[in-house]
């Protein structure tokens, strides 16, 4: 295990149009204890380098969550966190400064009031954006500038979900960057967990097309080098030509698909409640949309969890048999093409419960981070 992610709360304070928690039916809602917290600080594998907080849920509900950034950081490890912005407050964010967490990562959609408003239901962007400004003067209070890049201070990230009606938005927010003392911005796309969000999503042409696939035995592999980037627009359309797989310098510009960034990174989630998770997409229930086929994925059918921290200590279950053979097969296993598969041709799509390789539950073939297309801070 070498990274921890751990969720707070799976409380929230908004209700934003493309959040799992609209669709909830099985799940309460709750904090972590923090007992619970002080147990998982205590049992840390020294394996462990960077420990997040953030789930499905926001953390800043959690009364307690600034005593757990402080409990975090004591153990030595990088400590990130990730927040709708929406409590962050000037006291809030000089009590997260003087923690010295490493990173806050802010849910930032759009630049246009009306926009994100509509996005993020619940919210005030002009209050958002005042306790952004309100967390940079307590960075340059605490430090005397707004460290964007020092390895020692706070530093500041957006996560960005990628809608068709936001794409303008998110090059407005690269323009203004800089100006916000951004270090790092995360772009995602969206997960669509209702039916009428299909016709928001950006990489149907990617899954129906083949866009940025390795390339064929036929195709026309295609090498360019280091343009200009006044250059590079007139050249981008040729780029999302399937039949034309590119790589700059050398570098392949096709995805890396099939494969899971939470195992490959040792990665172990730890819900509010305690129970020890693989990834993201499994931590709660929900239903999502695919190819315009709905399907079940994570706690709605049946638990994925491979025991809980309460009762165990975290490398007991990671070094666990059912938790060391899931890592095994989902690395040595062949992905079912359930993301591209037509669900008119098969049923598997339906649920995570089994594919046509065989594999059983959890099944990974319809994930969307194993894609490459969603990916979290």
């Amino acid at each position: 295990m070498r990274e921890l992610y751990i969720e707070p709360t799976s409380h929230c304070n908004l209700q934003c149009v493309m959040c799992s928690r609209n669709h909830w039916q099985h799940e309460i809602a709750g904090h972590m204890d923090p007992a619970l917290f002080g147990k998982l600080m205590d049992d840390l594998p020294s394996t462990v380098t960077r420990i997040f907080l953030g789930g499905i849920g926001e953390p800043l509900c959690h009364p307690d969550i600034v005593q757990m950034i402080r409990r975090a950081k004591l153990t030595g490890r990088t400590v990130e966190m990730i927040t709708n912005g929406t409590l962050l407050g000037a006291e809030m964010s000089a009590q997260i400064v003087d923690t010295k967490l490493d990173k806050l990562w802010v849910s930032l959609d759009s630049l246009d009031t009306d926009t994100y408003e509509r996005i993020r239901t619940g919210a005030s962007l002009s209050g958002v954006m005042g306790n952004i400004h309100a967390f940079n003067a307590a960075r340059y209070y605490r430090y005397g500038y707004v460290p964007k890049y020092s390895r020692d201070h706070v530093k500041l990230g957006i996560a960005f979900v990628l809608m068709k009606s936001n794409l303008d938005q998110f090059t407005k927010l690269l323009q203004h960057a800089q100006r916000l003392g951004v270090s790092d911005i995360k772009a995602t796309h969206l997960i669509p967990y209702d039916e009428a969000q299909l016709n928001q999503i950006c990489y149907e042409r990617i899954l129906t097309k083949g866009m940025y696939s390795q390339p064929g035995i036929l195709s026309t592999r295609v090498d360019i080098p280091y343009l200009d980037t006044r250059d590079i627009p007139s050249l981008l359309p040729y780029t999302a030509n399937p039949v034309l797989p590119f790589s700059v310098a050398g570098t392949p510009m096709w995805i890396q698909s099939d494969h899971c960034r939470f195992v490959e990174d040792d990665v172990a989630i730890v819900r509010r409640d305690g129970e020890v998770c693989p990834c993201i997409a499994l931590l709660h229930e929900s239903t999502v949309y695919q190819r315009g086929q709905k399907r079940n994925v994570g706690r709605h059918t049946r638990p994925c969890s491979f025991g809980n921290a309460w009762q165990r200590s975290l490398s007991e279950i990671w070094n666990s048999e059912p938790y060391t053979a899931f890592r095994n097969r989902v690395t040595n296993a062949q992905f079912s093409p359930c993301a591209r598969c037509s669900p008119d041709m098969c049923h598997y799509v339906e649920s995570n419960e089994a594919d046509c390789f065989n594999n059983t539950f959890p099944t990974c073939g319809a994930c969307l981070w194993a894609q490459g297309l969603i990916q979290c801070p």
